[in-house]
C-alpha cells in the first residue's frame, strides 16, 4: 500500500558513525525518489558525527585518527565518495613510495605489496623475504599438494591458515596483516566473517598458492586503474562532511544518548537522556553491539543477550611529525607491520606522508603508530605521555629513527574495535531472524557485517533500503 498523501513518516536513526551516516543519507535518496514525506531524526551519543572517523589538521598536517584510507577492492566507500560530490577530492596512495614491511627476527623485511606485481613474483618475494625459515618455506609449500577437504563449520583464522600453511606462517605472516585491520587475534578471529575469500579458494582449487598463481591475468598484472587504496585529499572528514550537506531537513542530536527503545501501537519510541521521543514508524540502531544490546534489553532480550557476546577491543593511534631532514634519510614504502611473536609493544606503523598526498607541508615527515587490541592491550594503561614513549622507542628501535617531533598527538578509541570470533556468522544470522519478528526495527553498523569502510556504507544503506520497503507497504 502505498503512502497516503500528505502523510509523515518519522524515522530515528541512533549512531552517527559512518554506517548511521550512509543510512541516513540513502533513506533521504529513497523518499526523494519514492515521493516520500519522511521526519528524520539522528542520534548522537557524542558532541560530534563521524564514529570511527575523525580529521584534524594541526600546522598544515592532516591527521586521520581512525580509518585512513578506503579500501578499493570493495567499492562501495568510493561510490558513496563519487555520489556526494567527492570525486575530485579522491587521491590514489604514491605508488613512487609503494611497499610494506614486516618486523621479523630484529629488523624490517620489504614484501611486496599492491597489484603492480604478478602473483608469481609476490610468492617468490615473499619466499626471499627471510620472513619465515626455510621449514616454514616448505610447510607453506605443502598447501599445493594437500587435499581440499569439506568445511561445513566455521574456524579460527590460526587453524585454517595453520593447516593450510603452518604454524609459523600464521604467526610470522598472518597475524601481522591482520593487525592493522582488527587488532585482533587469529586464534579467535572466524575465518568466514573475515577473509571468507581463502575458504572459497580452497573450495574451487584445492589450495590458496594455486589460486593465486591461477587468479585472472588481469587481476595478477596490475591492470587496476585505482590503487587498493585511496583516500580523500582533506582527509576521511570530508566523507563526513559531505554527507551530513545532504542530508536535508534531517533533526541531528549530537550529545544525546539513547537509553532504550520502546515498541508502541504506532511504531516505536526512543527514551534519551534528553527525554522520549515518540511516534517513530522506522528505527535504525547504527550503534556498537554493545549499546545495541543495551537498548534492545526489555523489547528483544534474546537478541540483546547474543549481542553482548561480541567481543570488543581498545586501541590507539600515536602521531609523530618531523622535519624530513631531521631523520636521516626518509623511511622506505608505507610503513612496517609487527607479528606479535615479536614481542614488541606496537603492531605496527605508518609512513603517512608516503602513503598520501596533501598530508604535510614541506620538509614534514608525518609518521603513525597503532597500539592496543588483543595484542598489546596491556600498553592501554599508559597515559598519553606514557604511549607517545612507547611508540618513540619502538620507532627507534624498529625503525631506526631517534628525532624530536615537532609534535605528537595521541587518540585513544575505547572498546571501538570489535572481534569478530568464530561463530559470528550465525550469531548475527540468528539476531537477524530474531529481531524479524519487530518489523521497521533494523540494526546495522561495524560490529555486525563488516568492519571497513566500503562495508560499513554498504549494510548502513541497505539497512534504510529495508527499512524504506517496510514503509512503503
Amino acid at each position: 500500500m502505498a503512502q497516503r498523501q500528505g502523510e509523515v513518516k518519522r524515522v530515528a536513526v541512533v549512531g552517527g558513525g559512518i554506517a548511521g551516516l550512509a543510512a541516513g543519507y540513502e533513506l533521504a535518496v529513497q523518499a526523494r525518489e519514492r515521493g516520500f514525506n519522511l521526519s528524520l531524526d539522528l542520534f548522537e551519543s557524542s558532541g560530534r558525527l563521524g564514529g570511527a572517523i575523525l580529521t584534524e589538521r594541526v600546522d598544515d598536517y592532516v591527521l586521520d585518527a581512525g580509518p585512513d584510507a578506503v579500501l578499493t577492492l570493495k567499492p562501495w566507500g568510493l561510490e558513496l565518495c563519487r555520489e556526494i560530490g567527492l570525486e575530485d577530492e579522491i587521491i590514489p596512495t604514491q605508488d613512487e613510495h609503494r611497499g610494506v614491511a614486516l618486523y621479523s627476527r630484529g629488523r624490517l623485511r620489504s614484501l611486496p605489496y599492491g597489484t603492480g606485481s604478478s602473483a608469481v613474483r609476490k610468492i617468490r618475494a615473499y619466499m626471499a623475504s627471510g620472513v619465515v625459515s626455510w621449514p616454514a618455506k616448505l610447510r607453506m609449500a605443502a598447501d599445493l599438494v594437500l587435499p581440499r577437504g569439506v568445511q561445513k563449520y566455521d574456524e579460527s583464522m590460526a587453524d585454517f591458515f595453520g593447516r593450510r600453511l603452518g604454524r609459523e606462517a600464521v604467526e610470522r605472516i598472518v597475524d601481522p596483516l591482520i593487525a592493522g585491520i582488527y587488532s585482533g587475534d587469529p586464534d579467535k578471529l572466524s575465518i568466514y566473517s573475515t577473509f571468507p575469500r581463502f575458504p572459497q579458494m580452497v573450495a574451487k582449487r584445492r589450495s590458496i598458492l594455486l589460486s593465486l598463481l591461477r587468479a585472472p591475468q588481469s587481476a595478477r598484472s596490475g591492470t587496476r586503474t585505482l590503487p587498493i587504496f585511496c583516500s580523500l585529499r582533506g582527509g576521511l572528514g570530508r566523507m563526513v562532511e559531505a554527507i551530513v550537506e545532504r542530508l536535508g531537513g534531517t533533526q541531528i542530536h549530537l550529545s544525546t544518548p539513547a537509553t532504550a527503545v520502546v515498541k508502541t501501537d504506532s511504531g516505536y519510541s526512543l527514551e534519551t537522556h534528553a527525554g522520549r521521543h515518540n511516534g517513530y514508524a522506522g528505527l535504525i540502531l547504527a550503534t556498537p553491539a554493545w549499546t545495541t544490546a543495551r537498548l534492545l534489553g526489555d523489547l528483544a532480550p534474546g537478541p540483546a543477550d547474543k549481542l553482548k557476546s561480541i567481543r570488543y577491543v581498545s586501541s590507539a593511534t600515536v602521531f609523530f611529525a618531523y622535519r624530513a631532514s631531521d631523520l636521516g634519510g626518509r623511511p622506505r614504502g608505507f610503513g612496517f607491520l609487527v607479528p606479535a611473536c615479536e614481542g614488541r609493544r606496537i603492531n605496527g606503523a605508518t609512513w603517512i606522508t608516503n602513503k598520501f598526498a596533501h598530508r604535510s607541508p614541506g620538509d614534514g615527515f608525518l609518521a603513525r603508530c597503532f597500539i592496543g587490541g588483543d595484542r598489546t592491550g596491556e600498553e592501554m594503561r599508559a597515559d598519553d605521555d606514557g604511549l607517545v614513549r612507547i611508540c618513540r622507542e619502538e620507532l627507534r628501535d624498529i625503525a631506526g629513527i631517534t628525532a624530536q617531533p615537532l609534535f605528537t598527538r595521541v587518540y585513544r578509541w575505547k572498546d571501538s574495535g570489535p572481534q569478530y570470533d568464530v561463530g559470528h556468522a550465525s550469531l548475527i544470522g540468528e539476531v537477524d531472524a530474531a529481531l524479524a519478528e519487530h518489523p521497521g526495527l533494523e540494526v546495522t553498523g561495524a560490529g555486525f557485517r563488516g568492519i571497513g569502510i566500503p562495508d560499513c556504507v554498504y549494510d548502513g544503506r541497505e539497512t534504510a533500503r529495508r527499512l524504506i520497503q517496510f514503509l512503503a507497504n
